[in-house]
C-alpha cells in the first residue's frame, strides 16, 4: 500500500488523467485539502485515493490535512491556504456576501446530512416534528444549526422557535444529550451520527432522529469548494484531484470494509466500528438516484440558495445561484 501512514504532509496520487504533468521539468503539481474536521468517512474519497497511489498516477502532490470546523476552513481556502476544502454552501454563500471568491467544485453531499437527533425512551420510540416542538436542542456556538432549524420548522408550517435552542461548546453537545441535559441535537451522516450512536450503545441507550431531506430540506450538502482564482490558474490540476477523490469514493461503496480498513490503516486513532457506518452511510449522501453524482443540478442549486437566504439573510442580489458551484471541472 502506498504510504498509507505518513503524516502530516501526505503524497498521494489519481488514475484518470495519468498524462497530466504540470511545473516544470515535470514537477508535481502541489494540491492541499483541508478536511475541514478529522479524518472521518465523509472524506474517505481523497484518503483511498492517497493510499491506491491515483494522485500520484495523474501527477499531483497532494497534502491531506485536518481542519477546525467548516467556516474555519472556508476562510483558510479563501486566504489561499489550501487548494481545496470541504465545505457547505452555507460557508461558501457567507464568504461570497463578505467579498470571498469561494466556489463549489463538485458535490460530496447530494443531500443535506444532517438530522435532529434524540435518545428514545423505549424501542420503537420513532418521532416526527410534532414529537420534538417544545424541547430544548443544543449545537455549537458556531453550529449552522441556529439558522438551519428556525428555517426547517417554518418550512414544515411550525413556529420558528418552537424548539428551544442552546448554544454550547461543541465538544459538550452529544455528552449533554446523553446526559439528558439537553433533549434534542443535531447529527450528521457519514459523520457524528456513527460516534453518538457507539457512545449510546455503550451507556445502554439508543438514538432516534428526523432526517431535515425528509421534511422539505432540498439542499446541497459539504463538497469540494477552491476559489476562483485556483479554478482559473489549475483547472486540469483540480479536475485530476476531482477524479481521483470520485475513484476512492466510488471504491468506498463498493468495498467499505476494505475502504475502512484503509482509513484505520492511515489513522489508526480511528475506531473501525465508527469509520465503516460513516463509510455505509456515505452511499445515501453520494449518491441518491442510485449513482455517484458529481455535478450539480440547477434546480436544487436554486433551491439551496432559497435556504440560504432564508435561513442566512443572504442577500440575493450579493450571491447569486451560479455564483456558489460550477460544473466545468467535475467529469
Amino acid at each position: 500500500m502506498h504510504n498509507r501512514g505518513r503524516r502530516p504532509r501526505i503524497v498521494v496520487a489519481a488514475a484518470a488523467l495519468a498524462a497530466f504533468v504540470a511545473g516544470p521539468a515535470g514537477a508535481a503539481e502541489e494540491i492541499s485539502f483541508n478536511m475541514a474536521w478529522l479524518p472521518q468517512g465523509s472524506v474517505a474519497g481523497p484518503i483511498i485515493a492517497e493510499a491506491k497511489g491515483w494522485f500520484d498516477e495523474a501527477g499531483l502532490d497532494v497534502t491531506l490535512s485536518r481542519g477546525y470546523g467548516g467556516s474555519r476552513t472556508a476562510n483558510e481556502v479563501d486566504q489561499g491556504m489550501f487548494t481545496i476544502g470541504y465545505v457547505d454552501p452555507i460557508n461558501v454563500a457567507l464568504n461570497r456576501q463578505n467579498g470571498g471568491s469561494l466556489r463549489m467544485i463538485g458535490v460530496i453531499n447530494g443531500v443535506w446530512p444532517a438530522g435532529v437527533c434524540y435518545v428514545k425512551k423505549e424501542s420503537g420510540d420513532q418521532r416526527d416534528i410534532d414529537g420534538i416542538i417544545g424541547l430544548k436542542m443544543g449545537g455549537g456556538a458556531a453550529s449552522p444549526v441556529h439558522n438551519i432549524l428556525p428555517a426547517w420548522l417554518e418550512m414544515n408550517g411550525r413556529e420558528r422557535d418552537a424548539i428551544s435552542l442552546l448554544r454550547l461548546e461543541p465538544a459538550v453537545v452529544d455528552a449533554s444529550l446523553l446526559e439528558g441535559r439537553i433533549d434534542l441535537a443535531e447529527c450528521w451522516r457519514a459523520s457524528n451520527r456513527a460516534v453518538l450512536q457507539k457512545i449510546a450503545r455503550d451507556a445502554g441507550k439508543e438514538v432516534g432522529w428526523i432526517e431535515y431531506s425528509d421534511h422539505g430540506l432540498d439542499a446541497y450538502g459539504s463538497g469540494f469548494v477552491a476559489t476562483e482564482a485556483s479554478i482559473a490558474e489549475k483547472p486540469e490540476a483540480l479536475s485530476a484531484f476531482l477524479e481521483a477523490s470520485y475513484r476512492g469514493y466510488e471504491f468506498a461503496m463498493a468495498e467499505p470494509d476494505a475502504a475502512a480498513d484503509i482509513l484505520v490503516a492511515a489513522y489508526p486513532s480511528l475506531d473501525r466500528e465508527i469509520t465503516l457506518q460513516q463509510i455505509k452511510e456515505l452511499a445515501s449522501l453520494l449518491s441518491p438516484s442510485g449513482t455517484i453524482e458529481t455535478t450539480f443540478d440547477a434546480d436544487r442549486i436554486g433551491a439551496t440558495h432559497d435556504l440560504m437566504v432564508k435561513a442566512f439573510d443572504l442577500k440575493p442580489e450579493a450571491v447569486k445561484p451560479d455564483q456558489l458551484f460550477t460544473n466545468a471541472l467535475a467529469k
